[in-house]
């Protein structure tokens, strides 16, 4: 999905609705080292909102971000479904964002590629920022292989700049994949991290 197109995203939130939350969100839960129930949690890019139900009926408190407000008003129905959870909602491009809270866990599923290039160190400085120390930064970024590399407005790095990026933190998964298929009909080519912000 390229597109800001409203429908197009909407009629996407509803091919993929009953998906399984994601595989790499579900491993970096049950790490032993993560708080259970009372750390804070950010999950930017939020989408129809899988992983931010994952993150809250496992105790978590999350700022949900997205910068689709159909998006975010489907995550917001998750309050009703969980009337004890403790959900914070926000619609803005990652462009627009000025900081973001202090959290032990900051995912990004699939979503960082779609900040544009320009503003994306700006972005990954704002994660690690956020990231309290021993927190786990959990997410995607896409390859200079994918399908979509041409696409102007989209981040893509090479592994060596994604090792890069790791540089401050301690790697915990660093998984490079690449295949044709996916939620998208598209050549893939991805890596899949679990980073953790070092103590000191």
């Amino acid at each position: 999905m390229t597109t800001d197109n409203k429908t197009g995203w909407e009629a996407f939130y509803r091919a993929n609705q009953t998906r399984a939350a994601s595989p790499l969100l579900r491993r970096a839960l049950g790490n032993e080292c993560l708080p259970k129930g009372s750390g804070h949690a950010i999950d930017l890019g939020c989408g129809g909102g899988i992983e931010t139900a994952l993150l809250l009926t496992s105790g978590w408190k999350v700022l949900a971000i997205d910068k689709a407000p159909n998006a975010i008003a489907r995550v917001e129905t998750l309050k009703a479904e969980l009337p004890g959870a403790d959900l914070t909602v926000m619609v803005s491009r990652f462009e627009e964002l000025k900081d973001l809270p202090s959290s032990a866990l900051v995912h990004a599923g699939l979503s960082l590629p779609f900040c544009e290039p320009a503003h994306f160190p700006i972005l990954w400085n704002m994660i690690l920022s956020a990231l309290e120390p021993g927190g786990l930064f959990v997410g995607h970024l896409f390859g200079n292989r994918h399908d979509w590399a041409k696409h102007p407005a989209m981040s893509f790095h090479s592994k060596e700049e994604v090792g890069a990026l790791c540089g401050s933190l301690e790697i915990e998964l660093f998984r490079e994949s690449e295949g044709e298929g996916g939620l998208v009909t598209h050549h893939w080519h991805r890596f899949d991290l679990i980073l953790r912000k070092p103590m000191v």
